[in-house]
């Protein structure tokens, strides 16, 4: 072998020596990075499933507190009673005795009871980093109060912040007090309210033969016509009230009376008897029937009143409560002895000669005919439970 091919094939041999240690190398080292990359990947696993599985015990935790808290203050003042109630309902919605802890009175309130609920979660991926367990913990106040009060002193009103309350038209009459938490207009002539107004951005009044016997009490007060006749003026803003929500108690009370609807219902020239609460998980259409008793009628969705010469009972007194929807009074010659309440929703009066002995109550009103009479009297709340229960913090 001459000189030239021995210095080739050792040079080709220092080459391939190089390039496997550098393969080796190159081995060793991407073995380390893979180790890494799964160890990071475990904890990244780890964090999200158990902190998943966290986020679900706390939500669970605090669905379980309010249900507890919300029971438990239908049974106030009395404390030791409200206590166990919210001890059982959290029981039911499974809290271990152990887990919760109550106050009542809570921050001297007798009309008030705190829940809170306390449990350890043991972590099942994060205990290779060293983690084994969290405590979470979920917490609700919930509040008795009386439900004659706020919005249902008013036989009309309005508890937008941004639609007016407006009454146009000829011959309305209403025999008792209006509020808005927004603006009122009245423009016609021969319209009667036989009570005080009260608004919080402003009134405004223009036609003729206009009577408010009472108070008018807004940031504003502007009047023009003939025969505008008004008891009293206050330029201060009226206070804005919040119209109470009691749809659990009634959906309860309905449910453990066998009153209740899934689906949209509809009641047609029959009598319909409301001495307990009836719940409707939809829509309800009411054509030409007799209500009798002192109940409420609470309706998830939108209530629709249809027909002409209709009577809705002469003695009793119902409440027709719109969960989340709209109520509609759709005819002439109508007759409703109770209360519309539609707190989310709007109630629109289409039609003449629509007689309401009760009181009108939604987040939006619309008038769209003349001669409609609202009548307030004593009687009206007899429909409605004496006290209400709500989340206060």
């Amino acid at each position: 072998m001459d000189e030239t091919k021995s210095t080739f094939y050792y040079w080709r041999g220092v080459f391939m020596i190089s390039k496997y240690k550098l393969l080796k190398g190159e081995s060793g080292q991407s073995m380390v990075l893979f180790a890494l990359i799964f160890v990071i990947l475990c904890a990244g696993v780890a964090f999200a499933v158990d902190l998943g599985r966290v986020s679900l015990e706390r939500d669970q935790l605090q669905t379980a507190a309010d249900a507890a808290a919300l029971a438990g203050a239908q049974d106030l003042p009395s404390a030791a009673v409200a206590k166990s109630t919210a001890l059982k309902l959290a029981q039911q919605n499974g809290v271990l005795s152990s887990e919760i802890t109550s106050s009542a009175p809570y921050n001297g309130d007798s009309n008030e009871i705190k829940v809170v609920c306390t449990r350890t979660v043991d972590y099942t991926f994060a205990t290779v980093l060293g983690l084994h367990s969290t405590t979470i913990s979920a917490s609700s106040v919930a509040e008795k109060t009386g439900i004659n009060t706020g919005p249902f002193n008013y036989a009309l009103f309005s508890g937008s912040s941004s639609d007016i309350l407006a009454i146009y038209g000829s011959n309305q009459y209403i025999s008792g007090s209006v509020h808005a938490n927004y603006k009122f207009n009245m423009n016609g002539s021969s319209q009667n309210i036989m009570g005080s107004v009260e608004a919080v951005s402003g009134i405004t009044m223009y036609g003729s033969s206009i009577t408010v016997s009472g108070t008018c009490q807004a940031a504003s007060v502007t009047t023009s016509g003939s025969s505008i006749n008004i008891g009293s003026k206050v330029f201060s803003a009226a206070s804005v009230l919040d119209m109470p929500d009691f749809s659990d108690i009634l959906q309860a009370e309905a449910e453990a009376a066998g009153q209740s609807y899934i689906g949209n219902k509809t009641f047609n020239s029959s009598k319909v008897s409301v001495d307990s609460p009836i719940y409707v998980k939809g829509n309800l259409t009411v054509n030409g029937s007799d209500f009798t008793g002192k109940g409420v009628i609470l309706v998830s969705g939108n209530i629709t009143f249809n027909g002409s010469n209709l009577m809705y009972s002469s003695n009793d007194s119902v409440c027709f409560y719109s969960e989340s929807g709209n109520i509609t009074i759709n005819g002439s010659n109508i007759q409703l002895e109770g209360l519309v309440y539609a707190p989310n929703g709007t109630i629109m009066m289409n039609g003449s000669n629509q007689t309401i002995d009760g009181r009108v109550i939604g987040k939006v009103i619309n008038f769209n005919g003349c001669s409609i009479t609202i009548t307030s009297g004593e009687d009206d709340l007899d429909c409605l439970p004496k006290m209400t229960v709500k989340l206060v913090e």
